[in-house]
């Protein structure tokens, strides 16, 4: 059975704009594959890559000298194209494949189909060396290859399965459909809230920021993994689809437009169970600091309407601890010194926050360190997504920026740490002030007991 793809109509108007300049071009295939339906949200051209010279390896720049041919792309630059823009994606949704605009047959030619199939392989590895990442698609190791002959203009699509040894390596064809209407998307909003403290260990070897955000990264979505999941605040079954919850819920009604028409957004709600949430053994060790980690992850996953329960409750899932990898990468990226411990008794530490972008019906996102503008994230989406947006398309109010009221007031009070009693001399206080109390007790005990014979004696002094 041939494998079908569906994709909005503009993903043809963007291949056909780069054939017509006949020039090659290779970018990314974004989109979703559920058991319902492969659908494809966008087509991403990989910016050339720059020469060592004139710029760093990690820059992007989509107006430079162009690359001639397949044979000379680097199979690194386009897999680290593909981690850049999964970061920006929601959880459901991968790289599932890459496309060409290119003069060569590249099914035909023996040298440029190697070379495909080596790029795709690459970015199969490379998503794998972040496993919070979510990187590759978990239902499937295949991958697309999208081909638009630049001078007859012939679209040709094949699968090719990744991870599997060369000889062994099976190519399907596959139909790719273009839809004249924007695919529907049911959206699920997510506030997901992080209270949590862990304690820092200092070994011999040290331990960095990188590190320790490992472990609460790990410790996240082991919590995350085991949680349950609550749609609209009802726990639904796994085998449901979308699209009949919300016919459950529906007015009955005899408008056509209100009959097809779906739920601006669903409510998600995650519960940790209770014992879930305690270590399975409780160890005392002598521990060399804390970290608070504290904040709330905003979550927008936009899935196919007939995708299940289950499809959606992974989906979810995927994006928060792939966020809260992205802002960890990022952050650990951007600081000049990785010792976790400084010099300061307090340290505040807040990673770059999400925003929402537009891409066709829905919404990819960005990430916004302290401080930066919206105008920042329509750079990225120019670079790595090959799209132009204006500031206003940028939705900048999912999270609020982090509230350092508390951590100043932490940053105070280190200052007068001094002035507080040490556990000794506390232990000290408390001892001297059990002496003088025993003291106390001592003498009015004696005067109380010499008081009766007092007593005595005058009485019998006074009868006489």
């Amino acid at each position: 059975m041939v494998r079908t793809v569906y994709s909005p109509e503009y993903c043809l108007q963007y291949l056909e704009q780069y054939a017509s300049k006949e020039i090659f071009v290779i970018g990314l295939i974004l989109g979703q594959s559920t058991a319902a339906r492969e659908n494809v949200i966008h087509l991403a051209r990989t910016p050339d890559e720059k020469s060592s010279e004139s710029a760093s390896e990690a820059s992007y720049v989509s107006d430079k000298v162009e690359t001639k041919t397949l044979l000379n792309v680097s199979e690194a630059w386009v897999a680290d194209h593909a981690k850049h823009v999964t970061r920006m994606l929601p959880g459901g949704m991968f790289v599932q494949g890459i496309f060409i605009t290119s003069d060569e047959d590249i099914f035909e030619e023996p040298n440029s189909f190697s070379k495909v199939k080596s790029i795709v392989n690459h970015i199969y590895k490379a998503m794998n060396t972040n496993q919070y990442m979510f990187g590759n698609c978990p239902n499937s190791n295949e991958r697309f290859m999208l081909h638009m002959s630049t001078s007859t203009k012939v679209l040709t699509c094949k699968s090719i399965e990744v991870g599997a040894p060369a000889k062994s390596t099976v190519i399907k064809p596959v139909e790719w459909k273009f839809l004249p209407k924007a695919q529907q998307w049911q959206r699920l909003d997510c506030y997901y809230e992080f209270d949590d403290v862990y304690p820092v260990i200092v070994k011999k070897s040290g331990i960095s920021v990188k590190q320790q955000f490992q472990q609460i990264l790990e410790s996240a979505h082991k919590t995350i993994e085991s949680s349950i999941m609550f749609i609209d605040g009802e726990l639904k079954d796994n085998s449901e689809v979308l699209e009949q919850l919300f016919k459950k819920k529906k007015p009955k009604t005899n408008s056509k437009s209100a009959q097809q028409e779906l739920p601006k957004s669903m409510n998600v709600s995650l519960f940790v169970p209770f014992e879930n949430s305690l270590p399975e053994t409780v160890e005392y060790l002598e521990c060399d600091g804390s970290i608070h980690f504290s904040g709330v992850v905003s979550s927008s996953v936009f899935m196919y309407p007939k995708a299940t329960v289950s499809e959606t409750i992974a989906a979810v899932k995927q994006d928060i601890i792939r966020s809260l990898a992205s802002r960890f990468t990022m952050h650990c990226d951007a600081l000049i010194d990785d010792n976790l411990l400084p010099e300061e008794k307090v340290c505040f530490n807040e990673p770059p926050r999400r925003v929402l972008v537009p891409v066709g019906a829905l919404y990819l996102c960005d990430y916004l360190f302290p401080g930066e503008a919206p105008a920042e994230a329509l750079l990225s989406v120019r670079e790595l997504l090959d799209l132009k947006i204006t500031e206003a398309d940028v939705i900048c109010d999912v999270e609020t920026p982090a509230d350092t009221s508390e951590f100043d007031a932490l940053d105070r009070d280190a200052s007068s740490e001094e002035l507080l009693a040490t556990p000794q001399e506390a232990s000290q206080f408390m001892y001297i002030t059990g002496i003088c109390f025993a003291m106390f007790v001592l003498i009015v005990s004696i005067i109380i007991h010499y008081y009766d014979g007092i007593v005595k004696v005058l009485s019998k002094v006074l009868s006489k």
